[in-house]
């Protein structure tokens, strides 16, 4: 019994232990002259038209590579994160008092009551005083 055991298992072993590679092959999707999808392995034959071909994956990276990648990733998130924090900092430092508003003169108002501006946008220092704010729909 064991021998039997033995006889079924160790080809299994060798194959585990010897790294059998599984098969990569490209696939192919094709029409048929009788309007049948087709999908195989091997090259369809001449005169059908192919509708796609997925290639074989190609071989997997190393793990040296991935966590390069991972770490260059992990350093240019950090990097952002830390630039937006500033940012964001500068805007809570300037205030409400900094902002402009922008005004055009021909045709003349103000953004967003007007939109565009041939003649450019003149940017004012906004009166805080005054009852009503570009945009409120004057």
């Amino acid at each position: 019994m064991l021998t039997r055991l033995l006889r079924a298992t160790l080809p299994a072993v060798f194959a585990g232990t010897f790294g059998l590679q599984p098969a990569h092959a490209d696939l192919y999707t094709w029409v048929d002259a009788s309007g049948g999808v087709n999908v195989s392995n091997l090259a369809p034959p001449k005169g059908v038209r192919i509708t796609k071909v997925i290639p074989a994956s190609a071989s997997k990276t190393t793990t040296r590579d991935n966590d390069a990648r991972e770490a260059a990733r992990d350093a240019e998130m950090q990097a952002l994160t830390k630039r937006v924090r500033q940012l964001e900092d500068e805007v809570k430092s300037q205030g409400s008092d900094s902002n402009y508003w922008y005004y055009c003169p021909d045709p003349a108002g103000y953004y967003p009551d007007t939109q565009t501006c041939p003649s450019g946008w003149l940017q004012v220092v906004p009166n805080r005083t005054a009852d009503q704010t570009p945009g409120a729909g004057q």
